[in-house]
């Protein structure tokens, strides 16, 4: 079954300030190499793909554009508005729809996540085609092994095994607290939802024709995709995926658990993680010294040296327009700052 795929790329990244701002989002970083996420993400999944569609905010033009064009077979469509998930997909299977009149298997990506092992995760997309060429009226989604109870990621339960390695779906959990998450984890049962989805493409416009009827109508009004007009657009109904299909979707839905290094990367904290450090838990991107310091991070983007001192958990972000030091700790409520910077009207570091 041939095999195309959406990637998402938007959102903010307010998570990531300063780094990331309004025009370039986390997706547009070179957080692990030359490559940013997103340049990563296409790289990773192109092996297996025939034609990549990336949907992000007409905000974010420059940079992405930037990425895109140094692949064949990718192209871009920009949203006048952030409408969140279910409107980005349904206007990409829009777009894909026009380009093929067979059905095909769609898989949809985040464009900001880390995956270690290519390889692997490739294999897991392969075995979810491949159960969904012999089951198009089905819906599935790849899942992550939890490594430890998180809070800041929903839930898949699992079911009973449907075939080698692929499980069917029982319910989707929201957010748990943390004595949930850590009965989700040690029962077996959960895998963590990445967002990683995978189904026929005309078994999903029928879905959205189905359980989302206003969704669907609006989008396919939609005739040119370089320029979206913004007030019909602006007007579809603002919902994630997960509420519109997945929670209320009659079809069979399927997961396949991965293991293949996954990270969302939400976070400088979920960044540092990731990162290599020295023998007292250190990490650098850039010119760094620590002295009497433990588990903290500096990243530097200057050509000036950052020089750190009896700090734990610390975090120095230094750009060229921007310094930022803050705890480690506090990564969650760094969108504070940007809510800062609005109400002062200092746009130009959004």
């Amino acid at each position: 079954m041939k095999l195309v795929t959406i990637i998402m790329a938007g959102g903010s990244g307010r998570r990531f300030w300063p780094l990331s701002r309004e025009s370039r989002a986390k997706q547009s970083l070179a957080l692990f190499s030359e490559r940013t996420l997103l340049a990563q993400t296409i790289e990773r999944i192109q092996p297996l793909c025939d034609d990549v569609t990336v949907v992000s905010s007409v905000k974010q033009k420059k940079s992405i554009d930037q990425d895109v064009r140094a692949f064949k077979n990718t192209g871009v469509i920009y949203e006048p508005s952030g409408r969140n998930t279910a409107p980005c997909i349904m206007l990409a299977l829009h777009a894909i729809k026009a380009k093929n009149k067979e059905d095909c298997a769609v898989l949809v990506l985040p464009a900001d996540h880390f995956i270690q092992d290519s390889e692997s995760f490739r294999k897991t997309v392969s075995k979810g085609v491949k159960y969904l060429s012999e089951h198009t009226e089905s819906i599935g989604t790849i899942g992550i092994e939890p490594a430890y109870p998180e809070i800041g990621f929903g839930y898949i339960r699992k079911n009973k095994m449907i075939k080698d390695g692929i499980f069917s779906v029982k319910s989707f959990e929201e957010k748990p607290a943390l004595e949930k998450a850590k009965l989700f984890v040690e029962s077996g049962n959960y895998l963590w939802n990445a967002g990683i989805f995978l189904f026929s493409l005309d078994t999903m416009l029928n879905e959205f024709r189905t359980v989302n009827p206003d969704i669907y109508e609006t989008v396919v009004k939609i005739n040119s995709f370089n320029a979206i007009d913004a007030a019909g657009y602006n007007s579809v109904r603002s919902i994630s995926f997960d509420y519109a299909i997945m929670e209320k979707t009659k079809r069979p839905v399927f997961t396949i658990p991965g293991d293949f290094g996954w990270s969302d990367v939400g976070n400088w904290l979920a960044y540092y993680e990731l990162l290599e450090k020295d023998e007292s838990g250190n990490a650098a991107k850039g010119k760094a010294h620590f002295i009497d310091c433990v588990n903290s991070l500096v990243f530097n983007q200057t050509d000036k040296a950052v020089f750190l001192f009896n700090r734990n958990c610390e975090l120095i972000i230094a750009i060229d327009d921007v310094i930022l030091s803050a705890s480690l700790n506090d990564h969650q409520e760094l969108r504070k700052i940007s809510e800062y910077l609005a109400r002062i009207g200092k746009t130009e570091l959004l």
